[in-house]
């Protein structure tokens, strides 16, 4: 049995390779949605916070970027299984099991995959609480994924009439996401989340992972989940993170999962200053490539998050701080966030 299990976990972490499969890639069959997007090779990345509802512009202009993927985040459950976005804590966007929120978002979201656009993978980030506030998101999923609980208003476990099915259903479905990426930073419940990712794979969904802290919770999700499941690890390297490099995660986790970082840009927390370890485009560029000399496998990055972007323009930064950068137009400093991703590659 112990060896079963260790077998079951390198097959997870990626270091084992199914016999009946070419690749460790989840084999999607289910006929619940369209199939989900993988990992772009390159994978750049905008953490989207600051985009709903949104407008003409913001999304415009993240089509014309040159970023891969786009995460739509913060989204947030609540104790009656409504969903809410970071951008608007008085209207939920799911209610009830079906999506209430902004036409004009979901209209903006599937623009992101037009034609012309470098963004070919949407996914939509599920933040937990921190601090000292009330109890949200992996509470309710960590209360909810047991079919033996009972709790007034939710249907609990992961079945087809559950809540937590239903609300994802709804971001496949109805949002367009191609996965779901876990934001956990208080709960750490690892069981809770790989009976999440059951439920997303049968969804037609990837799981991400953000993490910032504790790599053993995150290698035992990764141990417990279907291979292919998880396509990419994006590593918190600011604040609580500021120490983070993606080649020694990696070596912590024991997996051939690549690993992203992501870094805070200057704008963060409505300052131009370096707040929380932010960095300008200069500073990322030389991070990346620190990262991929220790980590040369490295082929991605990611920005946290849109709202910075606009706090930065919006403060003038570019003029009344020069040390935090050069961009003085909206358009311009989403170019050089992505190219000094790029360029450190």
């Amino acid at each position: 049995m112990k060896l079963l299990f260790l077998s079951l976990c390198l097959l997870a972490a990626g270091f084992l390779t199914p016999v009946s499969a070419q690749s460790d890639r989840l084999v999607y069959s289910s006929v619940n949605g369209s199939i989900p997007a993988s990992r772009p090779e390159t994978n750049l990345t905008m953490f989207g916070r600051g985009m709903y509802p949104g407008d003409d512009t913001t999304y415009q202009n993240l089509r014309n970027s040159g970023f891969t993927t786009v995460i739509l985040s913060s989204f947030y459950i609540r104790a009656n299984g409504d969903v809410y976005s970071g951008d608007d804590n008085k209207n939920p966007i799911i209610h009830d099991g079906q999506y209430v929120g902004s036409k004009e978002w979901l209209k903006h979201v599937a623009s992101l995959k037009q034609k012309s656009s470098s963004v070919t993978r949407i996914e939509i980030l599920l933040e937990g609480r921190w601090f000292n506030q009330t109890p949200n998101t992996y509470d309710h999923i960590q209360a909810w994924y047991d079919p033996a609980q009972t709790l007034p208003g939710i249907v609990t476990g992961i079945g087809n009439n559950s809540t937590l099915y239903k609300i994802l259903k709804v971001m496949k479905e109805e949002i367009g996401v191609d996965a779901i990426c876990i934001d956990d930073e208080s709960v750490y419940n690892s069981e809770s989340i790989a009976k999440l990712g059951e439920l997303a794979a049968r969804l037609n969904l990837h799981m991400t992972l953000c993490p910032f802290a504790k790599p053993e919770y995150w290698k035992d999700i990764i141990c417990r989940s279907q291979p292919g499941l998880i396509d990419v690890i994006y590593l918190q390297c600011y604040d609580g993170g500021r120490r983070n490099v993606p080649g020694a995660w990696k070596d912590k986790l024991q997996t051939s999962l690549p690993i992203d970082p992501i870094f805070l840009c200057r704008g963060a927390f409505s300052t131009c200053n370096a707040v929380h370890n932010s960095k300008t485009p200069a500073e990322i560029k030389a991070e990346m490539i620190r990262f991929r000399e220790l980590y040369p496998e490295m082929k991605g990055g990611a920005i946290w998050q849109m709202a910075d972007v606009k706090s930065y323009i919006r403060n003038n930064c570019a003029v009344q701080y020069p040390e935090s950068g050069t961009s003085t137009t909206f358009s311009q400093y989403i170019i050089d966030l992505h190219n000094s991703l790029k360029e450190g590659l």
